[in-house]
């Protein structure tokens, strides 16, 4: 049996997916989390993107805080020290994202796994 950590996770995973399918976007979950690497790597596949899933009780609430600064921002950009910049859009803003990409159309969902 998985511990509850590997079950939030995987669920999380799958909330990520559903949203996208939702939202017409082809989505799903790579294969055991990405372990598997190389074409599998990665948690989620988003329109032929890789994606990380990461869901924590608190662990993000400076993201959080950072995000509402100046009545509520459209992006965060962050990097610590000697890494990449990564930016963090909240969930209207990357849908909102999507549908200028028109993703719809050019990835549709397609079910999964008779999904």
């Amino acid at each position: 049996m998985s511990s509850k950590s590997k079950r939030k996770g995987s669920g999380y995973e799958l909330e990520t997916v559903k949203a996208h399918l939702g939202l017409g976007v082809n989505a799903f979950k790579q294969p055991l989390s990405g372990a598997l690497g190389g074409k599998y790597a990665g948690d989620v596949q988003i329109a032929g993107m890789i994606g990380e899933c990461k869901r924590r009780k608190k662990g993000f609430t400076t993201l959080y805080k950072a995000l509402e600064q100046g009545g509520g921002s459209d992006m965060l950009f962050v990097r610590d020290d000697n890494q990449e910049t990564l930016v963090v859009l909240p969930w209207e803003t990357w849908t909102q994202i999507i549908g200028w990409l028109r993703w719809a159309e050019i990835h549709p969902a397609e079910t999964q796994n008779g999904e």
